[in-house]
């Protein structure tokens, strides 16, 4: 379905993300994790043609038949909300609060060709798919009326109103509480299509998807099945990601990655994770390739 390839993104000759390649089939649920500044977003955003005004992104992806990077924004709006759509972090900032919610939703259905009443129809059966009480009363709200987690499932409801192939989902669930949180990833698991899901957080990916991207430094390091991932990481910046999130004893210390993520533009030339990586050697000044068949990794000293 989503094919990516050689994705670079730069911005005013500095390269935010080098060379991410990946493949998201049909129906098919794909975490795309690492710490903020990875480049995770600016990879969704890519994929969607939303990137900013100076940002520029170059290499192939492609949905089914159609290319997503180098087109005119007019191919892009076509594609947009239709083929695939984006649940973005903060709805508030996402949604329009001059707007009824419902209008909202049958917006998106309306800019492709569906009638003003058909889509106002077809959107309180969206409000009630995505679980809100009451829909015909949440229609006729806007979106300061509503909770945190409501306003989150109008942004689902918005992003299936024309039955996308490919939902993307950029961490949409750091701003709800815990119970919220975990009803809303129980229905995105349910209603979404293909899924590509962002986040920092390592449980989340792993009751969501079951694949992993891992990306440091603008760059994948570590991809594979979840399991496969999780118990047994090959790149130290996975292996180093995994003992930061396990629970210690209490009264012992947290294990954590030494250092911090450099700035844009100030990655090592090697290896990405090489300026803070416990294992590092001479040879981690050439960047490693990423090697292996379904559990595949970028380092030149894996974890065994």
């Amino acid at each position: 379905m989503l094919t990516v390839e050689g994705l670079t993104v730069r911005a005013d000759g500095v390269e935010l993300v080098h060379d991410v390649s990946f493949a998201i089939a049909p129906g098919e649920r794909v975490g795309l994790i690492g710490e903020s500044g990875s480049g995770k977003s600016l990879t969704a955003l890519s994929l969607m043609g939303l990137l900013p005004e100076g940002v520029t992104a170059s290499g192939a992806a492609r949905l089914g038949a159609r290319d997503l990077v180098g087109v005119p924004e007019k191919r892009l709006k076509d594609l947009r909300g239709r083929e695939l759509s984006m649940v973005f972090q903060e709805p508030m900032t996402a949604l329009n609060p001059l707007m009824r919610v419902g209008a909202q939703v049958a917006e998106v259905m309306t800019l492709h060709g569906v009638s003003r009443a058909e889509a106002g129809r077809r959107a309180l059966a969206l409000l009630e798919r995505v679980r809100l009480p009451e829909p015909a009363q949440i229609a006729r709200a806007y979106p300061h009326q509503l909770s945190g987690g409501q306003r989150q499932r109008v942004m689902l409801a918005i992003a299936l109103a024309n039955e996308p192939g490919l939902l993307i989902c950029d961490e949409p669930t750091t701003a709800l509480d815990v119970t919220v949180q975990k009803q809303m990833l129980e229905l995105i698991a349910e209603v979404a299509p293909a899924l590509l899901f962002i986040t920092h957080d390592l449980a989340v990916v792993a009751s969501v998807c079951e694949r992993v991207i891992v990306m440091y430094g603008g760059r994948v390091v570590e991809t594979g099945p979840i399991r496969e991932v999780f118990t047994h990481p090959r790149h130290r910046y996975t292996e180093g990601l995994l003992a930061a999130s396990r629970l210690t004893p209490r009264g012992t210390r947290l294990p954590t990655i030494k250092g911090s993520v450099p700035p844009a533009g100030a990655f090592p030339a090697g290896c990405v994770f090489g300026n803070r990586c416990p294992h590092a050697t001479p040879r981690c000044d050439t960047p490693p390739a990423l090697t292996g068949d379904g559990h595949a990794h970028a380092c030149w000293h894996p974890a065994d």
